[in-house]
């Protein structure tokens, strides 16, 4: 019986041992994980926008599939591309003995670094207050979207004001339509205070507007 009682003391103490030191063990099982991520450019292309609830903040992105669309289905999109690197004093990784029931859990993904400015210059003329080659982003919103938030709509210069993380996605539309129907080009200048890319420009394809 003596026997059996100090067994099981020994391993019950082993086990707290075990657990105790399992998060100081690396293990792929439970990483690498990264908790900041670094713009060094933008995938961009130009879609047709869908808003699908009353918020306008949840959306729907198709192709343009035409080389006609409407003011308000217009939208240009950036989705930023580079790396992720952890941001912790500490780089030690943590594993769990038990398989599937990790001792930690991956963090939210976020960026130390900050939008600067967005600009945006139509080809032709826009309207009558704003001329080909003009900076026209006072006339569009931005909807950006971050881990763990979601999408959040402002309008652009707001955005800008605000010196605002650099977000995951970007989604420029219009809120005002040409004044007429005519072929744009729009290139789009951003700014940011990066690590290793401060600016990035890019012009979409020719695309008809109408009203």
């Amino acid at each position: 019986m003596f026997k059996k009682t100090v067994f099981c003391y020994f391993s019950i103490v082993g086990i707290f041992i075990l657990l105790t030191v399992s998060c100081e063990i690396i293990d792929t099982d439970c990483g690498p994980f990264y908790d900041r991520f670094k713009t060094t450019g933008f995938d961009s292309s130009l879609k047709k926008i869908a808003i699908t609830d009353s918020s306008r903040n949840s959306l729907q992105l198709t192709p343009i599939e035409t080389d006609t669309i409407s003011y308000d289905e217009f939208s240009i999109q950036m989705i930023s591309t580079g790396d992720s690197y952890t941001a912790r004093a500490n780089n030690k990784l943590n594993f769990s003995i038990w398989s599937k029931a990790y001792a930690c859990s991956p963090p939210i993904v976020t960026s130390d670094e900050t939008v600067l400015d967005i600009q945006i210059f139509s080809s032709k003329d826009y309207n009558s207050e704003f001329s080909a080659n003009e900076n026209i982003s006072e006339l569009f919103d931005i909807i950006v979207y971050y881990n763990a938030k979601g999408n959040q709509r402002f309008a652009l210069n707001d955005f800008v004001s605000s010196d605002p993380e650099v977000p995951v996605e970007i989604i420029l539309l219009p809120q005002t339509a040409p004044s007429s129907t005519s072929s744009f080009q729009f290139t789009v200048k951003y700014f940011q205070d990066g690590l290793e890319m401060d600016e990035f420009e890019f012009t979409t394809d020719s695309i008809v507007i109408k009203k």
